[in-house]
């Protein structure tokens, strides 16, 4: 009777320790052929490894592959860079991956944000959107950027912010049909492919 009740609290013991394993998040929990009183059992080796967010330069690359040939920034900023143009301090972010055309014409780019917490989330995200919304204000820019400008996409995902400006040109159908909604949305359009692409890589 005994040797049954210690059986029964062994396999409470176990499941407790495997639950709390689970529960340490990021980082392992081992136990190496641990005996308990009363008991002839052994709880074998356990090892739990909750699975990493990727870095930002890791969804930037899943980004570039979606889009293949109609990827066309291609210069890569460094953090001085970021700052300078998105108003984004390095403090704030664990990783960051962005980067803009070298050619002056053209408008496509990405950024990509890792915030530290929730609070330097909710700083970069201000940040992005001040960004966005002074590119949209500047009249200054080639008439044919200016719609690509409003079709842009600021996105955020747990501690991820995210600026997508990308996809190329719309079609030529669209272009030429000279209905300014409908190339906005054409542009809308092509940017929901990099946040699919965020949205599956952070699953």
């Amino acid at each position: 009777m005994n040797g049954k009740k210690c059986s029964r609290n062994t396999k409470k013991l176990t499941a407790l320790l495997l639950t709390a394993a689970v529960g340490m998040g990021a980082g392992s929990m081992q136990m190496a052929g641990t005996a308990f009183p009363g008991s002839d059992a052994a709880v074998s080796s356990v090892t739990v490894q909750a699975a990493s967010k990727p870095s930002a330069s890791k969804l930037a690359d899943a980004i570039k592959k979606a889009y293949g040939e109609n990827y066309w920034p291609n210069y890569k900023l460094d953090k001085n860079e970021i700052k300078d143009r998105y108003g984004v301090a390095s403090s704030l972010y664990s990783s960051a991956y962005a980067e803009v055309p070298m050619i002056s014409a053209q408008v496509d780019q990405m950024a990509i944000f890792k915030a530290k917490n929730a609070s330097s989330k909710k700083k970069i995200l201000s940040a992005v959107k001040k960004y966005q919304k002074k590119l949209k204000e500047d009249t200054m820019q080639y008439p044919m950027n200016q719609l690509k400008i409003q079709g842009s996409k600021v996105y955020a995902n747990g501690n991820y912010v995210c600026f997508f400006m990308l996809g190329g040109s719309v079609s030529k159908d669209v272009e030429e049909s000279g209905n300014e909604e409908k190339i906005i949305k054409a542009h809308q359009q092509l940017n929901k492919k990099a946040v699919n692409t965020v949205k599956n890589k952070l699953k």
